[in-house]
C-alpha cells in the first residue's frame, strides 16, 4: 500500500485504568476519549449525548443582533426578501433551511439558485439583476456572499439592504453588508468551523430567540443542518457535533418525504448514519446542481405534494445517475492525460485541462485522481471562454492559501483548506501552473507528501471479549456512541499486532478475506480487507501479520457480528 503507520501519543496507563473504571468501558475505548480530552463522566456524557443546551449564544457571533433586527422587521412589514445559496449541498439545505422557517414565523421568501454554468460560483450579475429587476428590499445570502464585492455593492447602491450568511474564509474587506461569518475579523463567537447552512441556522436560532417564540419548531429542521455538515466536511467537533447528533435523530424519527422519496429509489432503509447522508443523500442533491439546477433539489425539500416529491425524486435520481458515467469517463480521460505527461514524475501538483470536461464533475474527478496520485490535484474546463474548475487537496497543505498565493494569475477562487474553486483566463493556465507548484513546494519545504495512516490506539483480541455472541454487541454499541464521525472525530483506528492467519480467500478477484487469532484469546475474529487481494501471495495459514483496522458491524442473512475492516497490514517483526 506504500503507507506509513503513525500511532498517537498514548494517554498514560494509570488514567486510562480510571477512566475505564469510572465509565465500566473497555480499555481501548477510555484511550480514545482522553485523547478528545475527555477525562469525566460529565465530559463523556456531553460527548456521547450531545444536548442543545450546549449550542453556544448566536447573539456572539459579530453583527448578529443587526442582522436579527432587520430580519425581524422584514417579518413585520411582509417585505420582500430573495434567499441567495450556492448550488451544492450546504448552499441548497441552508436556502431549504431558511425558507422553511421563515414560512413557519409568518414570512413567504423567494429563492434563487445560480446556474453553475451560465453564472459560476457566488453571487453572480445576473443574480443581481434577478433581485433589483423583481423589487426585493432584502437579500440574504447563504454559503456565499463573503466575497463578492462589486456584485453586492450594485445590489447596496440599488436600495437593497443585505445580509451575507458565509463560513467561507474572508477577504482582508467584507462587502457592503450585515456580514454573518465566524471567520471575520474581530468576531468573538467561539466556533469557527460552522458549515454555512450552520450559520444559516444561528441567524435564527436568533430570530427565534428575539421573538420570545419556542426553539421546538427550529429543532425540527435539523435534519437539513447534518446534512450540510456531512456534505461540507466540516469538521465534527464541538456545535458541529451537537448539531450533527440531533439532525440525525431528528431525519430518523421523523424523516421528510423527500428524502423518503430518494431513499426508496436508492433501495436504503431507515435508520441512516452520516456516512449514508453522504453517500446517499449528499450525491444526489449535488447531482441536481451538477446535471440540471440546484432549484429542483430546494424545491424538492421543501415539498408537500407527493407526486411533485416523486417526480423531482425521480430526476434528481436520474441526475445522479448521469453524473456517475461523466465522472467515470472524464476521470479517465484525465488518468490518461497523466500517463502522457512524462514531466509528471518530477511535479509535486496536478493540473489537467480539457476544455469539453463536464462543469459539474470535475471537482469529483479531482478527487478520483488523488486516490491514483497523491498530490494536491486541479481539474480544469472551459466555459464561455474562461477556464474554471475545482482543487482538492490533502494535510498538511492548505489549498485556500496554495491559490492566494497564486492570485495574480486568477480571476477569483474560494473554499477551505481541502476544497475550493477557481476561474482563470485561457492565456494565464501556464503560469497558474507554474505559480502553484511553485506554492507547493514552498509550502512543503523539505517535506514529502506522502500517504499515512494515523492510529489512534492499539487493541489486543482478549480486550473485545472472549464470548462473541455476548461481548461483541457491547463493542459495537460503544463504538456507535463515538458517531457521528467525520474531520476531527474520524471513526477510531486501531493497531493489532502478532494476529495469526487462521483462513484467508480472495472475493470477487479483488478483496481479502481474513480470520484470524492471538495468542492470548481463543476468539477467532473476522477481517475484511478491501481492494487488498495483492496480500494474498504473502499469506499462509499460520503465518504472523500485523493489521491496522477500524471495527464495524456485518450484518449477514439477519445476524450481526463485529469485523475488522483493513486499511492496511504486514507481516510481523
Amino acid at each position: 500500500m506504500n503507507q506509513t503507520w503513525k500511532l498517537r501519543v498514548q494517554e498514560p496507563v494509570s488514567a486510562v485504568l480510571a477512566l475505564a473504571e469510572e465509565l465500566k468501558i473497555p480499555h481501548f475505548a477510555a484511550q480514545l476519549l482522553l485523547q478528545k480530552g475527555i477525562s469525566n463522566r460529565a465530559e463523556a456524557v456531553q460527548f456521547f449525548k450531545p444536548q442543545q443546551h450546549a449550542l453556544h449564544d448566536p447573539f456572539l457571533m459579530r453583527n448578529m443582533s443587526s442582522a436579527v433586527l432587520r430580519l425581524a422587521q422584514a417579518i413585520t412589514t411582509q417585505e420582500k426578501v430573495l434567499l441567495y445559496g450556492d448550488y451544492d449541498v450546504d448552499g441548497t439545505t441552508a436556502v431549504a433551511l431558511m425558507a422553511e422557517q421563515l414560512q413557519l414565523l409568518g414570512l413567504s421568501c423567494a429563492y434563487y439558485i445560480p446556474d453553475r454554468y451560465k453564472e459560476g460560483y457566488g453571487v453572480s450579475e445576473a443574480g443581481i439583476d434577478f433581485t433589483i429587476q423583481e423589487g426585493f428590499q432584502l437579500l440574504i445570502t447563504l454559503d456565499c456572499g463573503i466575497k463578492a464585492h462589486a456584485t453586492l455593492a450594485r445590489a447596496k447602491a440599488a436600495g437593497i439592504d443585505i445580509i451575507v450568511c458565509d463560513h467561507h474564509q474572508p477577504d482582508t474587506t467584507l462587502p457592503p453588508a450585515i456580514v454573518l461569518n465566524p471567520k471575520q475579523p474581530n468576531c468573538a463567537y467561539p466556533y469557527k468551523e460552522l458549515s454555512g447552512c450552520g450559520v444559516a441556522f444561528k441567524l435564527l436560532q436568533a430570530l427565534y430567540i428575539h421573538l420570545k417564540n419556542d426553539l421546538e419548531p427550529l429543532y425540527k429542521s435539523l435534519d437539513l443542518v447534518a446534512l450540510s455538515i456531512g456534505a461540507d466536511i466540516v469538521e465534527l467537533l464541538d456545535e458541529n457535533r451537537t448539531l450533527c447528533a440531533k439532525g440525525l435523530l431528528q431525519l430518523n424519527a421523523a424523516p421528510r418525504p423527500a428524502f423518503l422519496a430518494i431513499l426508496d429509489l436508492a433501495a436504503k432503509a431507515l435508520p441512516l448514519s452520516l456516512r449514508d447522508l453522504v453517500f446517499i443523500l449528499a450525491p444526489r442533491i449535488n447531482a441536481a446542481g451538477r446535471i440540471a439546477s440546484g432549484k429542483r433539489a430546494v424545491d424538492w425539500m421543501l415539498s408537500s405534494d407527493q407526486q411533485e416529491i416523486d417526480d423531482l425524486a425521480t430526476a434528481i435520481n436520474n441526475d445522479n445517475t448521469t453524473r456517475r458515467s461523466l465522472d467515470q469517463e472524464i476521470t479517465a480521460q484525465a488518468l490518461d492525460q497523466i500517463a502522457a505527461d512524462h514531466s509528471f514524475a518530477s511535479k509535486l501538483s496536478t493540473i489537467v485541462f480539457q476544455p469539453d470536461w463536464h462543469k459539474g464533475v470535475v471537482g469529483i474527478v479531482a478527487s478520483r485522481l488523488i486516490e491514483t496520485h497523491f498530490r494536491p490535484t486541479i481539474v480544469l474546463t472551459e466555459s464561455y471562454g474562461v477556464l474554471t474548475g475545482s482543487a482538492r487537496c490533502m494535510a498538511p497543505l492548505h489549498l485556500y492559501e496554495l491559490l492566494e498565493a497564486c492570485q495574480a494569475q486568477l480571476i477569483q477562487f474560494g473554499g477551505h483548506q481541502f476544497a475550493a474553486g477557481l476561474t482563470l483566463l485561457p492565456d494565464q493556465l501556464p503560469a497558474f501552473i507554474a505559480a502553484f507548484e511553485a506554492a507547493v513546494a514552498a509550502a512543503l519545504g523539505a517535506e514529502q507528501l506522502q500517504r499515512q495512516i494515523n492510529i489512534d490506539t492499539t487493541i489486543q483480541f482478549k480486550e473485545l471479549g472472549s464470548n462473541p455472541q455476548v461481548h461483541f454487541p457491547r463493542i459495537l454499541q460503544i463504538l456507535d456512541a463515538f458517531e457521528p464521525c467525520g474531520p476531527g472525530n474520524m471513526p477510531p483506528v486501531f493497531l493489532a499486532t502478532n494476529c495469526m492467519v487462521v483462513e484467508y480467500k480472495v472475493l470477487k478477484g479483488t478483496h481479502l478475506k481474513l480470520k484470524l487469532i492471538q495468542e492470548d484469546s481463543k476468539v477467532v475474529i473476522e477481517a475484511i480487507g478491501f481492494k487488498l487481494a495483492a496480500f494474498e501471495k504473502e499469506l499462509a495459514a499460520g503465518v504472523f501479520v500485523d493489521i491496522v483496522f477500524q471495527m464495524t458491524a456485518n450484518t449477514y442473512n439477519n445476524r450481526t457480528t463485529l469485523q475488522l475492516n483493513l486499511q492496511d497490514l504486514c507481516m510481523s517483526a
